[in-house]
């Protein structure tokens, strides 16, 4: 790293840093803007958050990672992932628009009743820190990698960073500081992928041509169709992809704030959409980058390429030009910073609205929310810590024993801790508004937390996988589901919200 790229870092945080303050000015008073940016964010400023927001630490290293060491099976998630996100624009947006919630867990109070509703919010809380930490922990991984700073050091710098501008601005802060983020990672890898082809013979055609050839293009797997324990087949991501959609952007309020802040739940619709969609090139932009280095290490080099994931940092590190090397790494720092601010504002917002229960149009609940996000933040850096040790655990399997999770499957693998639960919670609201009760979603809450745990941890338990992470979430939701409706009728008096 030259003077030249620390400076690029150091301007982009700079820049980040003044944009969130300044889109928070004047507006820090209302509970409603500093929760819901005044829920006036038109359709496109909405697409280019949840691209920020999905186009995580996990997505800018893991993804190639996942290239670089086989084919482009990981596409297949994306098709699950759009089949979801067209059923959540269809059913769930336009309902949580019309019932006004501040958060999607407003809507189980409705259903079920407070206690729920906090239910809910606490499991959210808890694995939303699990998701994000991971995401936090991977991009501390690069950042230590091209600076020499402790892992420990890059997790706490990304943390504090994004924690100042959410606290002072809100969502309104994080929405617009997402736009600008979205830009700079895609810039970077586009920098990266540019470098690449001009480094190989015969360019990006080349490139292809031998990635087709050798099959590390080859995107979807069908022999077998589905597997307990493999995760690279067509039934098994395609159920993944969907279900994991479901419960992120549906359950999950880190996706669904700015959904909710939408001017309306057709907007709302139309920016899932859109991020769907979307969500194809922009995920083969990062796996062509993988190949292509799959391709340039093909040949010997002079330095020894690091293990678990640094194999784009390296690439960037050692052969892109000072300049562009800051500007990929400036990506890379977009890319933690716009996951991390979101799920501070979402988990502080949800601790304050759901947990606390402040009015939502009080000024109480921004100068709250502020203090809360400086918590979170930290908690945050815990997790982050915590799931090193989960991901050093697993690295220690015999491979036999358990299949190796990429970097990204880590990430994705993390957030099946709870959201199965809540989405089993969340369906039977939708789905079955007369059945449950309170305690029976309070009930289908913890079962269905306790589920997706077991399953979380039973590969370093028992020392191998029984039941590949994709499966995870439907499992725990049905279990969740099943206790729900145990519950019987639901109680006279409960509104109804259809």
């Amino acid at each position: 790293m030259t003077a030249t790229d620390y400076l690029a870092l150091l301007l982009y945080a700079a820049l980040v840093l003044a944009l969130g303050l300044r889109a928070g000015r004047g507006r820090r008073a209302e509970g409603d803007e500093f929760a819901l940016a005044g829920r006036a964010v038109p359709a496109w400023l909405v697409l280019l958050s949840l691209l920020a927001t999905e186009l995580s630490a996990a997505t800018f290293i893991g993804v190639p990672h996942a290239a670089w060491q086989g084919a482009w099976t990981y596409l297949q998630f994306a098709f699950g992932a759009l089949l979801g996100k067209w059923a959540l624009a269809r059913v769930a947006l336009p309902l949580y628009h019309r019932l006004g919630v501040v958060t999607v867990y407003g809507l189980l109070e409705a259903r079920f009743g407070p206690a729920t509703r906090r239910a809910a919010a606490l499991a959210f809380v808890v694995g939303r820190l699990a998701a994000s930490g991971v995401r936090l922990f991977i991009a501390a991984l690069a950042f230590s990698l091209v600076t020499g700073t402790s892992v420990e050091a890059a997790i706490a710098g990304v943390a504090l960073c994004s924690a100042i501008y959410t606290a002072a601005g809100g969502l309104r802060a994080v929405i617009y500081t997402d736009a600008l983020q979205a830009a700079v990672l895609l810039l970077g890898a586009g920098a990266a992928l540019a470098v690449l082809a001009a480094r190989l013979p015969g360019g990006l055609p080349e490139l292809v041509a031998w990635g087709v050839e050798s099959g590390r293009m080859a995107v979807f797997r069908f022999e077998p169709l589905l597997s307990t324990v493999r995760t690279d087949v067509f039934g098994v991501a395609f159920a993944g992809g969907f279900f994991l959609t479901l419960a992120t952007h549906g359950t999950d309020h880190d996706m669904a704030q700015r959904l909710l802040a939408a001017r309306n739940g057709r907007e709302a619709g139309r920016a899932l959409l859109g991020s769907a969609w979307l969500n194809f090139p922009v995920t083969v932009l990062f796996l062509l980058i993988g190949t292509g280095l799959a391709r340039f290490y093909a040949e010997p080099v002079g330095y020894a390429l690091p293990v678990e994931g640094h194999v784009l940092p390296a690439f960037a590190l050692h052969e892109l030009p000072a300049g562009l090397r800051g500007l990929c790494f400036a990506g890379l720092f977009a890319a933690a910073m716009s996951s991390l601010d979101s799920a501070i504002c979402a988990i502080a917002t949800a601790w304050v609205v759901d947990v606390r229960r402040a009015p939502s149009s009080s000024r109480a609940l921004a100068r709250t929310g502020r203090v809360a996000s400086l918590g979170v933040a930290a908690l945050l850096a815990g997790a982050a810590l915590a799931m090193a040790g989960y991901q050093r655990s697993l690295a220690g399997l015999p491979p036999e024993a358990a299949p190796r999770l990429s970097l990204v499957e880590l990430a994705l693998s993390a957030m099946t801790i709870v959201y199965g639960g809540l989405l089993g919670v969340f369906a039977t609201g939708l789905l079955a508004p007369g059945r449950g009760s309170d305690r029976s979603g309070v009930a289908g809450l913890g079962v269905g937390a306790l589920a997706g745990a077991a399953l979380f941890v039973h590969p370093v338990a028992l020392g191998r996988t029984l039941l590949a992470w994709p499966w995870w979430i439907p499992v725990s939701a049905l279990c969740a589901a099943a206790v729900v409706l145990a519950g019987g009728p639901r109680p006279p008096g409960r509104a109804r919200t259809r």
